[in-house]
């Protein structure tokens, strides 16, 4: 009986020990994939905010990772919509046209959000032409909230690095779906 029992935990160890060099590998593989004609450290972004949600562990194939990518931007998404509400609520930007881009980017982000949302029905369903075009506008999003600030009106985005790190969070489940599936 002892015997059959530790023959049980070492197959659930073992077990679990090669979930997780699956999980690593296809994670590696597909941010090596993403960053190949990318700046230098998207490679290193890649691994390290997908590594950062425990539930990329359990990953079996692209569209579990691209899943969870999805849902991690989802979350960036809404962290990002949150500092500049504080933003606009405890009156910390410069000036009236900060104020008001910074409003503009709320219902960007509103969109955005809504987008992403869409996109992961459209994962499920394996709609992948349609999850690519909603992850596409929802980066444009982020985009279009810093070329607000970025025109010839000299102002400065007090979110800028959120939306960059934004943006790049939505980039990596496209860019796995894109290349998974559409691509090929």
């Amino acid at each position: 009986m002892k015997f059959l029992i530790h023959l049980v935990v070492l197959f659930l160890l073992f077990n679990g020990f090669m979930a997780n060099n699956v999980a690593d590998s296809l994670i590696r593989n597909s941010c090596k994939k993403n960053s190949r004609y990318a700046e230098p450290y998207i490679y290193n972004f890649c691994i390290t905010s997908i590594q950062e949600n425990p539930e990329s562990q359990k990953v079996r194939n692209i569209d579990e990772l691209t899943m969870i990518c999805t849902n991690s931007a989802i979350s960036n998404l809404t962290k990002v919509k949150g500092v500049v509400e504080n933003i606009l609520n405890e009156k910390k930007y410069k000036n009236k046209l900060s104020h008001t881009f910074l409003r503009e980017c709320l219902k960007l982000y509103s969109e955005g959000y809504e987008l992403l949302n869409s996109a992961l029905k459209y994962l499920k369903t394996r709609d992948y032409e349609k999850y690519i075009g909603n992850m596409d506008m929802a980066r444009g999003k982020t985009r279009a909230c810093e070329m607000k600030f970025n025109d010839d009106n000299h102002q400065i985005s007090p979110v800028k690095k959120e939306n960059d790190v934004l943006f790049n969070m939505i980039n990596i489940p496209y860019y796995f779906c894109f290349n998974a599936h559409i691509n090929g």
